[in-house]
């Protein structure tokens, strides 16, 4: 028979990267931007270039550092890489939607 101590069901604290988390609302806050951006120009409510490009570029700026947050998130000391993983890989994949909207764009 075996012998089942309490050691077997000690509960640590799941400790979380405080840039991941960070780079994980930077990617959630772009994300909502080119949700509503994309709302606001099929539906025709908004006809000002200027806001649209205003707001276009700062959710850029916004997944671009959510990238690099996301990427220096990976030292820390942290025993889950959840938001890590998940700002990192939001951002990336957001960075290249701006950039592609940004170079229709220029080319149009």
């Amino acid at each position: 028979m075996a012998d089942y101590s309490e050691d077997l069901f000690l509960f640590r604290e799941t400790r979380y990267s405080g840039k991941g988390i960070a780079s994980t609302v930077l990617g959630a806050l772009s994300l909502v931007f080119f949700v509503v951006l994309t709302a606001l120009t099929v539906t025709g409510t908004v006809k000002s270039a200027p806001w649209i490009g205003a707001l276009g570029l700062t959710a850029f700026a916004a997944s671009l550092v959510g990238v690099v947050l996301g990427l220096k998130s990976f030292s820390d000391p942290c025993r889950s890489f959840l938001f890590c993983k998940l700002g990192t890989v939001l951002c990336g994949l957001l960075v290249a939607v701006w950039f592609l909207i940004f170079c229709v764009g220029l080319s149009g």
